[in-house]
């Protein structure tokens, strides 16, 4: 997610695999960070996605790698504008959702990134470990190798909308933002918080 004068450099972005002709934001080349905070020369545009999540368990494979670093090196982020926090999409949608583009979850008040790759491998469950199809974002929660699984999942299937929801592509800065930092977090123990909220 960069770019460089006004909006979308083609410049396909290496991480465990290397695609060729992905198409990828950039931010412009007077950036102070790579923490995603600039403007945008795109009108904010609302559409209706499908939303699931998905966490280190049910990451394929497990753990936080992503497909097309952008701005994190693995998947994370806060929620923020300036540190947006990473989401997958399928790869018919890299035209319209490139590697870098933004996008906000009124329902969830909070900023994501697309830096991975939805894929249907890996374990089955978690709300969006059949893969993706058509405009459907699967939205990072968080978790590490010290989570419980079913905590992170029954985080996840407790956050995905029962229908599509309004998501704002290429949103403005200033947006209401909820609960900032990892959607799941561990503490407090015994199963950590969800969106704010401590898991039963």
């Amino acid at each position: 997610m960069h770019r460089r004068t006004a909006i979308v450099a083609a410049l396909a972005l290496a991480s465990c695999m290397r695609s060729s002709g992905v198409p990828v934001t950039s931010p412009p080349s007077g950036a102070q960070n790579r923490s995603s905070c600039y403007v945008v020369k795109q009108e904010p545009a609302i559409v209706k996605a499908t939303i699931t999540f998905y966490g280190w368990p049910d990451n394929s494979p497990p753990g936080n790698q992503i497909a097309h670093p952008v701005i994190h090196r693995h998947a994370g982020g806060d929620g923020t504008y300036c540190n947006p926090t990473t989401f997958a999409t399928e790869r018919s949608n890299d035209k319209r959702i490139p590697y870098g583009i933004k996008i906000y979850a009124p329902f969830l008040k909070q900023y994501f990134i697309r830096e991975d790759l939805c894929a249907a491998s890996g374990p089955t469950s978690g709300s969006g470990s059949n893969g993706c199809y058509q405009l459907w974002f699967d939205l990072w929660v968080g978790g590490n190798a010290k989570s419980k699984s079913r905590a992170v999942i029954n985080c996840e299937l407790k956050l995905t909308p029962s229908r599509q929801v309004d998501v704002i592509l290429w949103p403005k800065s200033g947006m209401p933002v909820a609960h900032p930092g990892p959607i799941y977090r561990n503490q407090p123990p015994p199963n950590g918080t969800c969106y704010g909220k401590r898991e039963k």
